[in-house]
């Protein structure tokens, strides 16, 4: 065989020792992929029972506005009331 090829085949040795793998993925430093769980049940609970009669009703509102307002006051109350209605 002559010379040109034994130099192309030394060449193309090298070529390929040089060239570097990767290294394989270290699966110790990656955690593991998790399988996707199966989404909960629906909730089956019965709704709240709610007691309508120990709700506040308007007149007890009413009596409380009477007791904490007055013509002096009722400017900074109302500017109170808007300040936290805008709140975020």
């Amino acid at each position: 065989m002559s010379r040109k090829f034994w130099i192309a085949i030394a060449l193309l040795t090298l070529a390929a020792c040089e060239k570097k793998e990767p290294a394989p993925a270290d699966t110790a430093d990656k955690p593991a992929a998790v399988a996707p769980s199966e989404s909960p049940p629906a909730a089956t609970a019965t709704p709240p029972v709610v007691d309508v009669d120990s709700l506040p009703v308007e007149e007890e509102f009413e009596a409380e506005a009477e007791k904490d307002l007055t013509s002096a006051n009722l400017n900074a109350k109302l500017d109170e009331l808007e300040k936290e209605i805008n709140a975020p």
